[in-house]
């Protein structure tokens, strides 16, 4: 079986996925439609969407983060956030400290933009959830945050963008 787990890193433990999936969600968003990607459950929900456990055509899991242009209430914000994620896009599979984005969609009949990445697990439940929270390094250990954040904006810093 091919491993959900960047190369590197250790593979995902396919009990952990089958506990994730198996778990009701308590956030109730009606599935999004994502080409070559079933939807699994809801694992998060903020301010700029939600985030799904998803799997795809080759029975990859993967998260899905969601962005509805209503949920933001005006064009500007979602407008930013997609042309920020197409200029992150490269970037984050050019250095370990980065989640990586493996593919960005938008479905503009039913008003919202999508993007793939990679799945992590959880550094509380270890349970799977979106490698945008935390991931694992070679040695399974958790990254320290504060390191991670440093090591991104000295990243990012050094293609030229604004960091806050």
């Amino acid at each position: 079986m091919k491993s959900d787990s960047p190369p590197g890193a250790p593979p995902l433990d396919p009990d952990s996925i089958a506990e994730a999936v198996a778990q009701p969600s308590t956030i109730t968003p009606q599935p999004p439609q994502i080409p070559d990607h079933e939807m699994l459950r809801c694992i998060g929900q903020g301010s700029y969407g939600e985030v799904w456990l998803a799997r795809n055509v080759m029975g990859e899991h993967r998260a899905v983060k969601v962005v509805h242009r209503a949920t933001l209430g005006d064009n500007r914000p979602f407008e930013r956030e997609f042309e920020g994620i197409k200029k992150f896009e490269p970037i984050s599979r050019s250095h370990e400290s980065q989640v990586q984005i493996l593919h960005v969609g938008i479905n503009a009949a039913e008003g919202y933009f999508y993007y793939v990445m990679e799945l992590a697990d959880d550094a509380n439940s270890s349970l799977p959830v979106a490698a945008d929270v935390r991931r694992l390094n070679s040695k399974s250990e958790i990254r320290n945050p504060k390191l991670v954040r440093a090591s991104s904006r000295r990243l990012l810093q050094g293609r030229g963008y604004f960091v806050r």
